[in-house]
């Protein structure tokens, strides 16, 4: 894929500004998107996060291509910044994504030991704790902008384990502000770590924990494991139930299912039912396994007889909607629409399913894309070419109506990138790529809901409204070129 100027069809041309100073991560291996343990992120301030084993590389951006090849601007230095302190012994990093609230960005990391880790700009650890002892698979930010699906406010930092799922609400913001100006300008790590039921590292009950609700999806639906999955939105109550209580829908792919529809509860104790079974269940089988040693071993002095140490997940409820079942088929990857209507999978036999997500159905279906790679974007109807420029007076007045929902599918095998236009659409672009390449979608701004009253909320997004599009970028392994993708630019010329 050539570099191209802004008025090129389909992209905005981008240079990574310098090279990535790690030998890890070095940018002169045309393959180094390859790796498996690669993590990437990004934002809408042209910054980038890149990851790998325990090395993380921060404030990395880009430049607009001029005319000449060369970017615009001089390069910032970038920052390494060496984890290894503050994981465990064999833990690594496995996911990574960036939280952008309104006055601060951090950068949130999964681990293989089920820690959320949460780093400022400037590399300073604020806050790490554990939910579960699974690896995390996937960190995913939902921002639910005013106006769509209902009013549909809720936000939310969700962590996918194999058999679970974390949602962290963005009311965190104070406690990530106030450990902002704490840790900020100290000296050390100031870390602040604790694990789920059990003590600091003073002996003392942690006293600024992240408030979390925690689903087991793995027992909601007889033993499945997700390979990824997400929360959508909100979901109506079933029958019987308080209409006041929330409850949220939440999809997963995985090996034992295509995909797999779950109604979870916004409550921790939402049923008298669900107490007995997550908290009274787990220590009373431990307490009859015990006594039953007790009773048949002889040996009084045994290490088998001594209780079993009872620490139980609080789960929420989570009860399974429905599941698309296939021995062959199975689902690897999962994206989601801006405001949650739509969602697709790439599963293992080269297929993309374009889901409903109110109606849980199969809408659309693609063939001959494996290990296909999806992501939603929202692109300019007129192709303008500052579709892509922060710093232009058209963002100030730009309007949802002006956009249109698309769907990116790049296939690696077949070395394109394909522009889809939701739901029933046709292809707006066929994008050729190199070998080595990949689709990066920068993470969604969390709007402060809690400053607005719930009764002048239309009126108050009137008039401050904003619309921030989803956008997706293309990411060049060799060159360290990002293109952004625009559908409905008018093509100038033909690439390559």
């Amino acid at each position: 894929m050539a570099s191209t100027s802004s008025g090129a069809a389909g992209y905005r041309g981008l240079q990574l500004c310098g090279s990535i100073p790690t030998d890890e991560l070095s940018a002169v291996n045309s393959r180094w998107l390859d790796d498996a343990a690669l993590l990437v992120a990004m934002t809408h301030q042209q910054q980038m996060a890149v990851a790998v084993n325990c090395t993380i590389v921060m404030r990395l951006s880009w430049a607009v291509i001029s005319g000449g090849g060369g970017a615009d601007q001089s390069p910032p230095p970038p920052m390494v910044r060496k984890v290894g302190s503050c994981l465990e012994s064999d833990e690594q990093l496995t996911a990574m994504e960036w939280v952008v609230f309104d006055a601060a960005t951090v950068l949130a990391v999964g681990t293989s030991f089920g820690a959320l880790l949460l780093f400022s700009q400037k590399g300073n650890l604020l806050i790490k704790q554990y939910f579960h002892s699974d690896p995390v698979l996937r960190l995913r930010v939902r921002s639910e902008p005013l106006g769509h699906m209902s009013n549909d406010t809720s936000e939310d930092l969700c962590i996918i384990y194999p058999k679970a799922i974390a949602r962290i609400e963005t009311r965190v913001k104070l406690l990530v502000h106030r450990k902002l100006r704490e840790r900020e300008g100290m000296e050390g790590e100031g870390l602040l770590g604790w694990r789920v039921g059990g003590e600091g590292l003073d002996g003392e009950p942690p006293p600024n924990r992240l408030p979390f609700l925690m689903w087991n999806v793995n027992k909601a639906a007889a033993g499945l494991v997700c390979a990824d999955g997400a929360v959508v939105g909100l979901m109506p109550p079933p029958l019987l139930e308080q209409q006041s209580r929330r409850h949220y829908a939440a999809l997963t792919v995985g090996p034992d299912s295509t995909l797999a529809a779950f109604r979870v509860s916004g409550d921790k104790n939402s049923s008298l039912v669900g107490v007995i079974m997550d908290n009274l269940m787990p220590a009373t089988v431990t307490r009859i396994a015990s006594l039953t040693k007790r009773f048949w071993q002889r040996d009084e002095n045994s290490e088998s007889n001594r209780p079993t140490e009872v620490s139980p997940q609080a789960f929420s409820r989570a009860s399974l909607v429905t599941c698309l079942k296939d021995p062959v088929r199975k689902g690897e990857r999962l994206a989601v629409a801006p405001g949650g209507s739509l969602a697709a999978v790439a599963d293992s036999l080269g297929r993309v399913l374009l889901v409903d997500v109110h109606a849980v159905v199969v809408v659309r279906i693609w063939k001959g894309y494996r290990d296909a790679h999806c992501l939603f974007l929202e692109a300019p109807v007129d192709g303008s070419a500052s579709y892509g420029d922060l710093n232009h007076p058209y963002l100030l007045s730009q309007k949802r109506q002006e956009f249109r929902l698309c769907l990116a599918i790049h296939a690696p095998r077949r070395g394109v990138v394909e522009v889809w236009q939701m739901r029933h659409g046709a292809r707006l672009a066929n994008i050729r790529v190199p070998e080595s390449c990949c689709l990066l979608q920068p993470s969604c701004k969390l709007r402060d809901f809690l400053d607005l009253d719930s009764q002048n909320l239309d009126h108050e997004y009137e008039e401050h409204e904003m619309f921030e599009p989803a956008k997706v970028y293309i990411l060049q392994g060799y060159s360290g070129n990002i293109s952004l993708i625009n559908p409905f630019m008018p093509v100038k010329k033909k690439l390559f």
